[in-house]
């Protein structure tokens, strides 16, 4: 693939929440972005991050990758929803101002509207967290029922 569009061209978030710099690389199932925690960083507190926002990055991978599926089809980009993780893991307890995450998502299954992923964020070439992330990506008439 050419040139990945901007992060912000892929998500339907707009500043402050887009928290993934870019997008590195998309190969069938799996994308990976990266993103680098500065000062003025979502969520720094301290000049740390709690780790439990690598949830985040890694749904806002997933939504990237789905993203640019619907901008290479001319489509809009919608808003998706995090259903639920499993098996989460982290090693650390926060990322901190300076650090350079890398954060992988692989498809596991998943149809149109609902798909599961095997998710991780990696620091320095080591995983730092892991997870299965459920996703559902919403339609344009808002959020799944209740």
């Amino acid at each position: 693939m050419s040139a990945l569009p901007p992060i912000a061209e892929l998500l339907p978030h707009t500043p402050p929440m887009i928290l993934l710099d870019e997008m590195v690389s998309v190969d069938g199932q799996k994308v990976v972005c990266r993103v680098k925690v500065r000062p003025d960083s979502m969520f720094v507190e301290d000049g740390k991050v709690p780790a439990l926002v690598a949830i985040e990055y890694m749904a806002q991978a997933i939504g990237a990758s789905v993203g640019l599926v619907a901008k290479t089809a001319g489509k809009p980009v919608k808003v998706g929803f995090l259903l639920g993780t499993r098996e989460l893991a982290l090693s650390v307890d926060y990322f901190e101002v300076g650090d350079e995450l890398l954060v992988e998502s692989e498809r596991l299954f998943g149809e149109q509207v609902i798909g599961s992923f095997k998710s991780s964020v990696t620091r320095q070439g080591v995983e730092v967290a892991s997870a299965l992330v459920n996703v559902y990506q919403g339609s344009d008439d808002g959020p799944p029922p209740m």
